[in-house]
C-alpha cells in the first residue's frame, strides 16, 4: 500500500475515530487503526466491537492495500508532522510515514495484517430517518434538535452494568413525536418534541442507544460534521455524517455504527407521577449557585441538600459530620402550599438544573418521600422536558 495524503486530512480522520479505540482490551488488534486504500481514496476505521466508525479521506492512492497500526502512537506522530504532504507506505509488517516536503523524515511502526481486524458493520436494513433536508445552511433543524436531546438526557443513564437496559438512552420516533428517555433508578429524564411528517419521514420505531455512541455523535457534530441520515437496524444503528470538506468535494464523510442495547426498556410512563399538585417556582439563576454553595458542606456520601419550603421562600441547608460544617441559605420563591421539608442529592439536582434553559424552574411535589418532577417554567410549543428526581431520607 502506498498513499499520498495531506497531514491535515490524515489528522482529521484520526481525530474522528480515535476515541472509539479502547484503552484496554483482551483483543490487541482493537488498539490499532485500520487503513484501507483503493482507487477511491483512503479509509481509516476503529472499533471496540460495540461502536465502530469509518472515516473516508481524500488521498492519492499509488498502490492499494490494507493494514493496521497502533492507534495512539501513530496519532502522536501525525500530530507532530508539519502541514505538508505525507507518504504512507505499508509493506512486510511495517508502516512507514515519510515527509515529502521541507526535509527528509521517516517514521516506521510495526503493523498487524488487516485480516486480523474484526469485520465492521456495513449495510444495515431497517427504517431510515433523513436529516439533511431538514437542516438549514448552519446545520440547524432536526439535527440540532437531536444534539440538544442527547445533551439533555444522556447524563441520566445508569452506570450499573448489572442493568444493561438502563445503560442506554431510549429513542422513540412515531405519532409525530421524537422522544428520548434516560434513567438510572434515582432520576429519570424525558425530552419529547413534536415533529412533522416531513421531518420524521414517516418513520415509526424505537431503539435503546448506548450513551457512548450518542456522545461520540455529538462530538462529531460539534467538530463540524453534518448528520445526513440515521439507519435503524435490528441490532445496530448507523449515523451517516458528511464533513465540510466533503460538501466542497475535497474530503469524505464519517459513518458511525453502534450496537443497540437489547430491550425492552422500562415502562417509564408508569413511573412518572400524575398527582403532584404542589408547585414550587423559583429562579434558576438563584437556585443553581445556591445549591452549589450549600452542597460544599454536604455529606460526602449522600451529597444531601435539605429544602425547607414555606410560602414565599425556600431555605437550603446542608451539614457535614465529617468536618463539622453547616451551610444555610434562604431564597425567594413562589409557593402557596403547606410547609414541606425534602432532601435531594445535590449532584443529581445540579445535573438537571444546568440543562434547563428557562429563567425559572418548577418543582411539582407531593410529599417528602415521593418523586418530584422538575420542569422549565416555559417551554416552546410542542416541547415537553421533564426530570423526575427521587428524594433522600432526611438526616434529622
Amino acid at each position: 500500500m502506498k498513499v499520498v495524503i495531506s497531514q491535515d486530512e490524515l489528522l482529521r480522520g484520526i481525530n474522528a475515530v480515535l476515541d472509539v479505540v479502547p484503552s484496554k482490551t483482551a483483543l490487541p488488534v482493537l488498539s490499532n487503526l485500520l487503513f484501507e486504500a483503493s482507487g477511491g481514496g483512503l479509509k481509516v476505521s476503529a472499533t471496540d466491537l460495540d461502536i465502530s466508525i469509518v472515516c473516508e479521506l481524500s488521498a492519492t492512492v499509488e498502490e492499494g492495500g490494507a493494514t493496521t497500526v497502533p492507534a495512539r502512537k501513530f496519532a502522536e506522530i501525525v500530530r507532530e508532522l508539519p502541514h505538508d504532504a505525507i507518504v504512507l507506505i505499508a509493506e512486510e509488517g511495517r508502516v512507514t510515514l515519510q515527509r515529502q516536503i521541507g526535509g527528509a523524515g521517516t517514521y516506521a511502526l510495526m503493523s498487524v495484517p488487516a485480516d486480523d481486524f474484526p469485520e465492521l458493520p456495513s449495510n444495515i436494513e431497517g427504517p431510515e430517518l433523513g436529516f439533511e433536508a431538514n437542516s438549514d445552511a448552519d446545520g440547524n433543524g432536526q439535527a440540532a434538535l437531536l444534539k440538544d436531546m442527547i445533551s439533555k438526557t444522556a447524563f441520566a443513564v445508569s452506570r450499573d452494568e448489572t442493568r444493561p437496559v438502563l445503560n442506554g438512552v431510549l429513542w422513540q420516533i412515531g405519532d409525530n413525536r421524537m422522544t428520548m428517555v434516560a434513567t438510572d433508578g434515582a432520576r429519570l429524564v424525558k425530552y419529547s418534541k413534536t415533529v412533522t411528517d416531513s421531518q420524521s419521514g414517516g418513520v415509526s420505531t424505537e431503539a435503546i442507544v448506548p450513551t457512548r455512541a450518542l456522545n461520540h455523535l455529538s462530538k462529531l457534530m460539534a467538530s463540524g460534521s453534518r448528520l445526513g441520515r440515521v439507519q435503524f437496524g435490528q441490532n445496530h444503528l448507523m449515523f451517516d455524517l458528511s464533513s465540510a470538506k466533503e460538501e466542497q468535494g475535497e474530503g469524505g464523510g464519517v459513518r458511525l455504527f453502534s450496537r443497540l442495547v437489547e430491550g425492552p426498556y422500562v415502562d417509564y410512563e408508569q413511573v412518572i407521577p400524575q398527582g403532584n399538585e404542589k408547585q414550587l417556582k423559583i429562579a434558576n439563576s438563584l437556585l443553581s449557585p445556591a445549591v452549589r454553595r450549600v452542597s460544599i458542606l454536604s455529606s460526602s456520601q449522600t451529597h444531601q441538600v435539605r429544602f425547607l419550603i414555606t410560602p414565599g421562600e425556600v431555605e437550603l441547608s446542608a451539614t457535614s459530620q465529617e468536618i463539622g460544617g453547616e451551610a444555610r441559605e434562604t431564597l425567594e420563591a413562589e409557593y402557596g402550599e403547606d410547609e414541606m421539608a425534602i432532601g435531594y442529592n445535590s449532584t443529581y439536582l445540579l445535573d438537571i438544573l444546568r440543562r434547563i434553559d428557562s429563567d425559572h424552574v418548577v418543582f411539582e411535589l407531593d410529599s417528602p418521600v415521593t418523586a418530584g418532577i422538575i420542569r422549565p417554567s416555559e417551554q416552546p410549543e410542542g416541547e415537553d422536558y421533564l426530570c423526575l428526581l427521587m428524594p433522600l431520607r432526611l438526616n434529622d
